[in-house]
Order: C-alpha cells, then sequence, then structure tokens
C-alpha cells in the first residue's frame, strides 16, 4: 500500500512539474515567436526611417515605425540636450503642441539614464515610484504601460524613444526588450546621418553664401559700359577660397572695379578677402584715388596677418590686386597693380596692360603702387582674372600651362565674335577645363568690363 501512495505521488508531481516545464516553455516559445515578429517588423519599418532626409523627418519616421513595429499607442523621441529634453517628434503628431519647441528639464531622469543603458519596462507611469518617463508621455491620462530605451552614440545617451499604451501591458521578456534595443542602435544610425547630412548641407549653404559676399552679381548703372563676372571654384570646391571681385558707378560716367586674391584657401583666406572688397568698396564710393585705396587695403591686410600670425605662428597673410578706374566719357583708364596679373585690354587686338606690379599686399608697411593711364579705343574692353586661369594646363598631364599668352589667344576669340556676357566668360572656363582634362586646381574669378558692345 506504501509503495502505491509513493507512485500516486510521484505520478502527481511528475505531472505538476510536468504542466509548469510545458506551460514555461510555452511562454517562452510564445515570447521567441512576438520577438522574432518584431524583429522581422524592424528589419521591415528601419529602411523606411534611413531613407528620410532632414533630421525632423528622420525623427518623426522612426516614431512612426516604432508604432507600426511594437504597437504601442503613443511613440515620441527626443534629443537630449544637457539637464534637458527637447522633443524631436511624437507619432501621433498633436498639432496644437508644437513638437519642436517642447523643452523639459530632466536631471533625475539622466541619472536614471546614465545608470542604466538599457531599455526599461514601466508597468504603469501613474505610479509615484515607477521609473522616470518624459512629460510628454504621461501628460496624457490615457497612457499607462510604457517603454524608454536610450539611443546611444559611442555610448553615451544622445536621445530617447518613449512608448507607450493606453492599456495594461504584460512585462516584455528579455528577448522582446532586445528587439527594442535593435531598432533603438538603427535608429541612432539615422540620426547620425541625418544631423551628419543637415550639417553638411548647412556649411555647403554657409560656402555659398560667403562665397556669393566675395563674388557677387556685379552691375554698374553708367551708359555704354556693361559689366560680365565669373567665379569657378577649383579642385578644393569645399574650401573657401580668397578670390574676391566688385565694380560700382561713380559721378561724371566713371566706373571703379576691383579684382583681388588672397593666398590660401579657408575661413582666414576668405575672411580677408571679404574684408578687402568692402574696404574696397567703401573707399571707391568716397572717391578714393587707387594708389590711397591701395596703401589702406595694405594696412588692413597686415593688420589681419598681425592677427593671425598670434594665433598661427609662421601663417603670413597676403592678397594681390588689381584695382582700375575708367572715365568712359573720356575713354581713359588708370591701372594699378599690387602683385597681380595685368588686365588684357581689348580693341583691335588683345593685349596685356605693360605694367610693372608693385609688392603685394601684406609684404610691408611701405609700397609704391604706381598707376598707369590707359587710352582705351573706340571699341574697348578691360579683362581682369586671378591667376588660377592662365595656370590651366593645356592637356591632361602636361606641364605646359595656358599662360598670358594664351589667356589672351582665348579672349581674342570671344571678343572677335562678340561674346562678353557671364554664359561666354562661363563657356571659356569649360572649354579649358575640358582640355585639362578636369577641374582647374585654383579658383578662377574672372571680371570682363566693356563698353557696351555685344551685351553684358
Amino acid at each position: 500500500a506504501a509503495v502505491l501512495v509513493v507512485w500516486v505521488l510521484a505520478g502527481l508531481v511528475t505531472g505538476m512539474l510536468g504542466d509548469r516545464y510545458r506551460s514555461q516553455v510555452a511562454r517562452a516559445l510564445d515570447e521567441a515567436h512576438r520577438s522574432r515578429d518584431a524583429l522581422d517588423r524592424v528589419v521591415e519599418a528601419t529602411p523606411s526611417f534611413h531613407a528620410r532626409g532632414s533630421t525632423a523627418a528622420v525623427a518623426r519616421a522612426i516614431c512612426d515605425a516604432a508604432r507600426a513595429t511594437f504597437g504601442c499607442d503613443l511613440a515620441a523621441l527626443f534629443a537630449i540636450e544637457g539637464e534637458r529634453l527637447r522633443l524631436l517628434a511624437r507619432s501621433p503628431f498633436l498639432a496644437n503642441t508644437g513638437d519642436r519647441l517642447v523643452m523639459e528639464p530632466s536631471p533625475e531622469l539622466q541619472r536614471e539614464l546614465a545608470e542604466y543603458l538599457l531599455p526599461r519596462f514601466i508597468a504603469d507611469v501613474r505610479a509615484p515610484d515607477s521609473p522616470r518617463v518624459p512629460r510628454a508621455i504621461t501628460s496624457d491620462p490615457d497612457q499607462i504601460s510604457a517603454v524608454r530605451a536610450p539611443v546611444l552614440l559611442d555610448g553615451q545617451p544622445v536621445a530617447l524613444l518613449a512608448m507607450s499604451w493606453a492599456r495594461p501591458v504584460p512585462e516584455p521578456g528579455r528577448g522582446e526588450l532586445g528587439v527594442v534595443q535593435r531598432f533603438v542602435e538603427h535608429a541612432a544610425v539615422a540620426l547620425a546621418q541625418a544631423q551628419r547630412a543637415e550639417a553638411q548641407r548647412e556649411v555647403a549653404a554657409l560656402y555659398r553664401r560667403f562665397q556669393t559676399s566675395l563674388v557677387p552679381e556685379v552691375a554698374v548703372d553708367v551708359p555704354g559700359v556693361a559689366v560680365a563676372t565669373l567665379y569657378r571654384p577649383g579642385e578644393r570646391r569645399m574650401l573657401l577660397g580668397g578670390d574676391f571681385v566688385d565694380a560700382l558707378a561713380r559721378p561724371g560716367g566713371r566706373v571703379a572695379a576691383v579684382i583681388g586674391d588672397v593666398t590660401g584657401h579657408g575661413p582666414d583666406a576668405a575672411a580677408l578677402g571679404a574684408s578687402l572688397r568692402a574696404a574696397w568698396r567703401a573707399l571707391a564710393l568716397r572717391d578714393t584715388g587707387l594708389v590711397e585705396t591701395l596703401r589702406t587695403l595694405n594696412r588692413l591686410t597686415l593688420d589681419e596677418g598681425a592677427r593671425a600670425e598670434r594665433g598661427d605662428p609662421g601663417f603670413a597673410m597676403l592678397a594681390t590686386v588689381c584695382a582700375l578706374e575708367i572715365d568712359v566719357p573720356d575713354r581713359r583708364a588708370l591701372v594699378a597693380l599690387a602683385g597681380h596679373p595685368a588686365p588684357l585690354v581689348l580693341g583691335a587686338g588683345v593685349t596685356p596692360v605693360r605694367l610693372a606690379p608693385g609688392p603685394m599686399l601684406g609684404l610691408a608697411d611701405d609700397g609704391e603702387w604706381a598707376p598707369r593711364e590707359l587710352l582705351l579705343p573706340r571699341d574697348w574692353g578691360l579683362f581682369l582674372y586671378t591667376d588660377g586661369i592662365i595656370e590651366a594646363r593645356l592637356a591632361p598631364g602636361e606641364p605646359a600651362r595656358l599662360g598670358v599668352a594664351g589667356l589672351a589667344a582665348h579672349v581674342a576669340g570671344l571678343w572677335a565674335r562678340q561674346a562678353t556676357s557671364a554664359a561666354d566668360l562661363a563657356a571659356l572656363v569649360d572649354a579649358l577645363q575640358e582640355a585639362q582634362g578636369g577641374p582647374l586646381a585654383d579658383d578662377v574669378t574672372l571680371l570682363l568690363v566693356t563698353s557696351g558692345r555685344g551685351g553684358g
């Protein structure tokens, strides 16, 4: 009898243990299936926010994908900025909340995130002792359960994804939280790519604005005078250059013009170029003579060079300039050079002005920049340029350069065809680039002032 009882008890215990084991296995399998399904949805959803453009668009796509992947009722993505959270996006979007304006102090949440960098489940966000969740979640009285997941970059939380349900949900297993972790890893990559692309677009826009300030659209309101300009960046096109150009009308039918080139590339060269152009324009509007203008620009270059020297010993800032004044009614021009190539005079032929240049700006306190007077033909043109164009190679890999004589021959062809517009200048540079097999090494800036024949 005793043996029978033992057998019965053993059978009951075994059955109970088997049922418990089978239940645990069933739950584990169910969780595994849910995790696998969620992971499949992650794989399907992540391309949608990797393909978006701006950071705001990517953030919104991440929130939409989170709702679709995890079946939550609300998803919000926050940027972590110091001890504050900034709401980047929320799904569903609520127009009257001003998503991008919401800022939330979060020192306690920051400390919790620093201690626990993995996704965390909150059974009831309304409970006073529950882990902290951003107000974008808790301010909705319908939300009950939530998951918060730090978005990490180089091991540091840079954003926070919060998801919530308007009902109590069971605590997710380790595998399901692992899927959430996988999702935010994809989100981190997408956000970083979007922010990098956005920064590059901003830099490119700044580059264009800065370069436009150096080489603006130039027009002079003088009867019978046309002006055309061109700026073409060289191979180092993402480095700001120091080329600058300008022209303006003076009383009595006169025109003042300038072209210059600061040595080197980068922000310092561009800043000096912008300063020199602005200073020249102010002096020209005051009708300052060429010699005094170059002396003033030289002092400015020396001052900027000294400032740069203090920040970077051995770094010299120099500039070349060609400045001219044209008396249109009398067909006379004054030209002064500070280390710059002489302009070409266009008339019956095309010839460079014979004038020895004075010293470059920024070399010394004193310098002589004696101007030369030119008598212009009835149909005249003055072609000013930076040296990037005469350094063009005649053929790919050839050491021979275009030089001043080669440039004069090309300009003579334009002049003979009355091709004096900005588009014609662009076609000239295109032809030189095609001949050498690629972009010119240095930036090219051109300024053509004509007596109006052929249009501007």
